[in-house]
């Protein structure tokens, strides 16, 4: 992976040849609209809207988001859909600047994330020692939340192992952080795009016990994978 996506899953590539109202670039984001949420690619940007593509079937007025990074985020209105590209018109003008710059350090070090996708997914852990069954909470294209660890998962923060769920390839990755029976894990090698849009359309439609969910896992302040 190039140095470009150093802050996570955001790979930019602006075209310098662009005017300044309308910037060429090649941004990965998390889209949400109603219930389905995705991984989608930008194409070009200004300060009041973006060219979007996405396997998510869009249609003129409905009501997006999309999130690079847990710091910039932005909602609006799709005004126009054609295959897999859509034209959207943000509800509030945005700063292009912003989005084409690394994060920087902040004094009160909250640590700016790459977006994450909520999912309910069985897993398996394998460590040379042990396996145990889990539950992936949330993930992204560079590491995964786990839920319903077993009382015997003897990890730890540094703690390889590798991560196994139906859809997606065998991932080694480094424990990042461990409390009660969570844990948060980040990938050797981030995930393939394709790989992870795939899977997501797959893992969306098997949430079927969304009461169950949101009690379980939407209103617990489960900690980020990149904590």
């Amino acid at each position: 992976m190039n140095n470009a996506a150093k802050i996570g899953p955001v790979d930019i590539h602006v075209d310098r040849r662009a005017d300044a109202r309308h910037v060429a670039v090649m941004l990965i984001a998390k889209l949400s609209c109603g219930p389905s949420q995705t991984i989608c690619r930008l194409r070009n940007i200004s300060a009041m809207g973006a060219r979007i593509v996405t396997q998510i079937p869009l249609t003129p007025g409905d009501t997006i988001g999309i999130e690079l990074r847990s710091d910039l985020t932005m909602v609006g209105k799709v005004m126009w859909s054609r295959d897999s590209n859509s034209g959207v018109r943000f509800d509030v003008p945005i700063d292009v600047s912003r989005y084409l710059l690394r994060p920087e350090s902040k004094i009160d070090r909250i640590k700016v994330r790459a977006p994450r996708y909520h999912c309910i997914a069985d897993a398996i852990v394998r460590s040379n020692s042990s396996s145990l069954s889990c539950k992936i909470t949330d993930i992204g294209l560079s590491g995964a939340g786990l839920v319903d660890l077993p009382d015997k998962a003897a990890l730890r923060p540094g703690f390889e192992l590798k991560l196994e769920t139906d859809g997606i390839s065998a991932h080694h990755a480094t424990v990042a952080w461990i409390a009660d029976h969570r844990a948060g894990l980040k990938f050797r090698h981030p995930l393939k795009y394709t790989e992870l849009q795939d899977w997501l359309s797959v893992a969306t439609r098997l949430m079927c016990r969304p009461e169950e969910y949101e009690k379980r896992i939407l209103t617990q302040p489960t900690p980020s994978f990149a904590q």
